[in-house]
């Protein structure tokens, strides 16, 4: 059996291989590629950015949505024919994070993958193949933060930067869980989308971690996701409350960012990254929107990758969406 692979170039752009599909091992599974989910760091990859040249010869893409097409002779946890999304660190089943966790990871911008049995989860039956593949880095970023950190309870608040897609999911995940959702924007028109209990719009309200207070009559926010904007840090911590948490989701404009110490050590915060999730997280996760209904929310669906890394450079609200059919 032959089928397509994409490799980057090296130069900003893809091309496109047929490949022999090797003989599956014991524990293998075969999966048929139906939508992959776009994220900034696919972008990086095929692209490249101020920090780092494109690469060349990898097969992009961590998240994707398929079908079960074939599976090894020791395969017990899924069968032909089931729908299952990759995991993005498929070493890292359960507990905290290790070395072993981050030593290796997914990609699946190709006709077929294939991937241990372990190294899949199945997809959310309520969920369509395009938004089932927004989920393992977004969704599964923003309910680690949320969710997995323990920190947050129903009627707290929390805080949210910006409107992409680790931002819109915590969102969804926080106001289902009971907290009050306080979103962060420059644009007046995603903040409307956002149906936070309240909003600031940066444009206005450049200094909002101020804001936060008002808005919480001194108190701040039990949890601030911080998604590495210009000088975020320093005000996500002046917005946290006393004893709250600072979540490092995301690092969207610059890797290094001032901190306030003082105020981390006089409020008794707790400052921490967040790196996607385990697989037994992911699976929690599934199992929370299939009982809340909750779907993505998709902003653009398309079949032309750089279309989809064009799209996802403007800023979109929610998830992008490559959708694959051969």
């Amino acid at each position: 059996m032959e089928y397509t692979v994409f490799r980057t170039d090296g130069q900003g752009g893809l091309r496109r291989e047929q490949v022999s599909a090797a003989p599956l091992p014991s524990d293998g599974v075969r999966v048929a590629v139906r939508a992959v989910g776009l994220n900034f760091r696919d972008s990086y990859v095929i692209r490249g950015n101020r920090y780092r040249a494109p690469l060349k010869d990898a097969i992009p893409m961590t998240d994707a949505a398929g079908v079960v097409a074939a599976v090894g002779s020791a395969v017990t946890r899924f069968r032909v024919g089931d729908r299952v999304c990759s995991t993005v660190l498929p070493n890292w089943i359960d507990g905290p994070l290790s070395a072993h966790g981050m030593a290796r990871s997914t990609a699946v911008l190709a006709e077929y993958f294939d991937a241990g049995e372990n190294d899949l989860v199945a997809a959310p039956p309520h969920l369509s193949d395009e938004e089932a593949a927004t989920l393992p880095v977004a969704a599964l970023t923003a309910w680690h933060a949320v969710a997995e950190l323990r920190v947050l309870a129903e009627g707290d608040t929390v805080v949210v930067q910006t409107t992409g897609g680790v931002a819109v999911f915590a969102m969804q995940f926080a106001a289902a869980m009971g907290a009050r959702v306080i979103a962060v924007s420059r644009s007046e028109e995603k903040l409307r989308r956002s149906g936070a209990w309240a909003t600031i719009n940066t444009e206005v309200y450049p200094e909002w971690d101020q804001q936060v207070l008002a808005l919480t009559k001194g108190e701040g926010a039990r949890l601030v996701l911080d998604m590495g904007l210009n000088d975020s840090l320093r005000r996500s911590a002046r917005a946290a409350a006393y004893e709250g948490t600072v979540a490092i989701i995301g690092v969207v404009q610059e890797q290094t960012n001032p901190l306030d110490i003082y105020t981390v050590m006089n409020k008794n915060l707790n400052v921490r990254g967040v790196e996607t999730g385990s697989r037994a997280m992911f699976e929690r996760m599934n199992r929370f929107m299939a009982q809340h209904n909750l779907h993505p929310h998709i902003d653009a669906v398309y079949d032309d990758v750089d279309a989809g890394l064009d799209r996802l450079a403007s800023s979109p609200y929610g998830k992008v969406v490559l959708s694959l059919r051969y």
